[in-house]
């Protein structure tokens, strides 16, 4: 099984960099075309959150506009500039956004790794949650399967990664969290968004993969610093591939075209010349 999987389009925003404005929408417009071009076709998207930057109807219509044009399946997980009513009203044809709780979490079945997402949206809050009922249900799901192999995916980082700005803004009772998923050795990977910059932690005896944004990227500083610059830097699309035979693999994919490299063909700025 192949996943890709994306985050933070904050679609509805336009960004200025030192290389110039970026209008997101088209930035998602970007990272879809290069997933339906991909050799190895993902069999599954999953989109982890900040899907609209001010949670809007009118951004989500969009964004759904383009996400449809994928050639396979997505999933929606909520971030912290999401809102759960309007999510649920505009991907009403995803009925597993449609499960009686007031939390946008679920369970995947039918694949051949166990897909469960985590809402740790907290309204009002740049940082994210896990209340009691939301960390009950991760250890009820959890315990429903123990012998499947499964990933997790959520938005907020359980823990942080040594990018204080951002883990600041993580997910509360991250702690509680690493006890259920030490105790769930069928969780082969916690993967999250968020942060606009990739990372991965060895965390709860297992793996925490935090993927960049397919959007921008925030500046890296692994010190204190009472802001952060956005960044034009290629798009990132995660792929997580399972086999019996090798576990979990995954990849990172950079949304567009770099014939010299990343280091040295870098994204064109935004109205630049092609040929500089």
């Amino acid at each position: 099984m192949l996943i890709a999987q994306i985050t933070d389009f904050h679609v509805g925003r336009v960004i200025e960099t030192t290389a110039g404005s970026i209008d997101l929408y088209q930035r998602l417009l970007e990272v879809v075309e290069h997933i339906n071009r991909l050799e190895t076709r993902p069999d599954l998207v999953v989109v982890t959150g900040d899907i609209s930057n001010h949670g809007n109807l009118e951004d989500y219509a969009r964004t759904k506009i383009a996400l449809d044009s994928l050639q396979m399946p997505y999933l929606i997980v909520p971030g912290n500039h999401d809102h759960r009513q309007r999510v649920r009203d505009v991907f009403d044809e995803h009925r597993y956004l449609h499960n009686g709780s007031e939390f946008l979490h679920y369970c995947i079945e039918d694949q051949p790794v166990r897909l469960v997402a985590l809402d740790t949206l907290n309204p009002g809050h740049h940082t994210g949650k896990l209340c009691d009922e939301r960390l009950d249900w991760l250890t009820q799901t959890l315990a429903a399967q123990p012998e499947r192999p499964t990933l997790v995916f959520m938005h907020h980082p359980p823990a942080a990664v040594q990018y204080p700005y951002m883990d600041a803004m993580n997910c509360e009772n991250g702690d509680r969290m690493a006890e259920i998923i030490s105790a769930n050795p069928q969780v082969q990977a916690v993967c999250c968004g968020h942060v606009h910059r990739d990372a991965i932690v060895n965390w709860a005896n297992t793996l925490l993969f935090v993927s960049g944004s397919s959007a921008f990227s925030y500046a890296l500083h692994m010190g204190e610093v009472p802001d952060i610059d956005p960044l034009f830097e290629p798009g990132i699309c995660r792929l997580f591939f399972w086999s019996t035979e090798t576990g979990l693999v995954s990849h990172l994919t950079m949304v567009g075209n770099y014939p010299e490299g990343i280091t040295e063909g870098v994204p064109t700025p935004p109205g630049g010349d092609t040929e500089a």
